[in-house]
């Protein structure tokens, strides 16, 4: 690492906070040879971690994203790919400091929409803090749900553009930590329906149908908490104006609440 960049490190973290000044003089001297390394990578989150939760300049998230998503994504060794090592690189650096903050989870968002694909432990950790993030103020605003929407259609997803389990589980979770809040966007309920409804009936298993294990893991997910709140009453009734079947029990509560 450069001596100038060592400087600007000392001062950024001096005042705690990066202004627009000081992020255009970090661009240009790590962009200066069009390659981010791993020193210039490991400075970024040292930085990040040293502002974390401050006032600091829309132009250093966007930063902090442009180039650690290079970072990953453009080597020579696996370009497009988040592979292992990148992933262990990236989640020892994200939790060195104990808290996933706005800007590193716009960086794993990115890499969710950028990367062609991503590792397992990088889809799981990212859903995770993504699950988190949205449930802390208990309402699922319109930045949420782009965010949402960013991570379960983009290509380096867990199942790509396809709804996996998992993705459609932290729908469920989402869905069960907020449901006795109001103030969602109306985008939320939209989204939690598409996803679902995309789950169940576009698999290669069952296309178009409700086999039973699906009909059981929907009446569990939309019993576990004892509620059929306006988002799970929406998806049944989505679901049975769209299935050509409908098998198991969960035919039976189609008639009740969808």
């Amino acid at each position: 690492m450069s001596q100038e960049l060592q400087d600007l490190k000392v001062a950024v973290i001096a005042d705690g906070t990066v202004d627009a000044a000081e992020a255009a003089q970090i661009r240009a001297l790590i962009f200066a040879d069009d390659v981010i390394d791993t020193e210039e990578a490991e400075f970024l989150f040292e930085v990040n971690d040293a502002v974390s939760g401050n006032d600091n300049c829309p132009e250093w998230t966007a930063l902090f994203v442009e180039a650690l998503t290079a970072y990953v994504l453009a080597d020579d060794t696996t370009p497009g790919v988040v592979d292992a090592d990148e992933t262990t690189f990236l989640i020892n650096a994200i939790k060195g400091d104990d808290v996933v903050d706005a800007t590193e989870l716009a960086l794993l968002v990115n890499l969710m929409v950028e990367a062609e694909s991503c590792s397992d432990e990088l889809i799981a950790f990212t859903l995770e803090a993504v699950k988190a993030a949205v449930i802390a103020d208990g309402v699922v605003d319109a930045e949420e749900v782009a965010m949402l929407r960013a991570v379960l259609f983009g290509s380096g997803g867990a199942a790509g553009a396809e709804i996996d389990r998992s993705e459609a589980d932290m729908l469920f979770d989402i869905n069960d930590a907020t449901t006795d809040n109001e103030g969602h966007d109306a985008g939320w309920i939209e989204l939690f329906v598409e996803a679902i409804s995309s789950h169940v009936l576009d698999d290669a298993e069952s296309p178009n149908e409700i086999d039973e294990a699906e009909g059981d893991w929907l009446t569990g997910r939309i019993e576990g908490d004892d509620t059929y709140d306006a988002q799970e009453k929406a998806l049944l009734a989505n679901i049975k104006a769209k299935a050509t079947k409908i098998n198991g029990k969960l035919a039976f509560k189609m008639d009740m609440f969808a």
